[in-house]
């Protein structure tokens, strides 16, 4: 029976990366983000190479509207198989003193509300199947505090100790979960920054090392190395030092 897969966020970049992956090994794809014209692109690939792909408009930052498409979807096809929680947006790059709360509660409840909207509603299923696999692409940004990266940060922190607290109830029960943490990646989201990127890694590489990630069940994909490498190393800092040595690198 052909396993079926959905993935948020699948109009371009790393969305659309994992599921043209996904496809290749098989699943039949479900591609959701908001524009419709963005998500035939991506399906009209998909089905170019030989693969099986369906659109669904989609805005994550709407959770409750999600969360209905998401379970009614679910209910059509029989049970997901695979849900990659992708779709996101990234943070303001604004120092603390000057973020606002309407600008962190946009970032909170696309990255977060959206996320735990689209992967809720799957889970008894899976449960009650004994088999699925529940993904969120969170970021390396959420391991460490980070000057200008506030909202960003915490939004993706959250939704890793989300899937961790999920992986722990879950895993014994049949269904996987992974949490899918890159560093900088080449996509048209990444080419707005303007500040420095270290380790800055090409989609094709990110895609086939999400992807193989996820073939074989791994709980957390943290890449590239030297960069997790750095943050680890961070990590066992002094709070005082680590703020010093972040705040000479900071974009502003």
């Amino acid at each position: 029976m052909t396993k079926k897969a959905l993935v948020t966020g699948a109009s371009r970049g790393i969305g659309a990366a994992i599921a043209r992956k996904l496809a290749k090994r098989g699943y039949e794809v479900w591609l959701a983000a908001r524009s419709a014209q963005a998500l035939e692109a991506t399906q009209k690939e998909i089905e170019a190479a030989g693969g099986r792909a369906h659109t669904l408009v989609l805005d994550v930052s709407r959770p409750e509207e999600t969360e209905a498409k998401v379970a009614e979807l679910d209910r059509e096809v029989g049970g997901l198989d695979m849900v990659v929680a992708n779709a996101g947006i990234g943070g303001s790059q604004v120092p603390a003193a000057q973020q606002t709360f309407a600008g962190a509660r946009a970032t909170l409840e696309t990255n977060v509300m959206g996320a735990l909207a689209t992967l809720l509603p799957v889970i008894p299923g899976m449960v009650e199947r004994k088999s699925g696999h529940i993904a969120g692409v969170t970021s390396l940004a959420g391991e460490i505090p980070l000057p200008a990266a506030v909202d960003y940060g915490t939004s993706k922190a959250a939704l890793s100790f989300f899937l961790a607290s999920a992986a722990a109830d879950l895993v014994s029960r049949g269904v996987l979960v992974t949490d899918i943490r890159p560093g900088f990646v080449r996509t048209d989201l990444t080419a707005k920054n303007r500040f420095p990127m270290p380790f800055l890694v090409e989609l094709d590489d990110a895609a086939e090392l999400i992807d193989r990630g996820l073939a074989s069940g791994k709980r957390v994909i943290r890449f590239p190395a030297p960069l997790t490498t750095a943050i680890s190393a961070g990590r066992m800092m002094p709070a005082g030092l680590r703020d010093r040595l972040v705040n000479s690198k900071r974009p502003i």
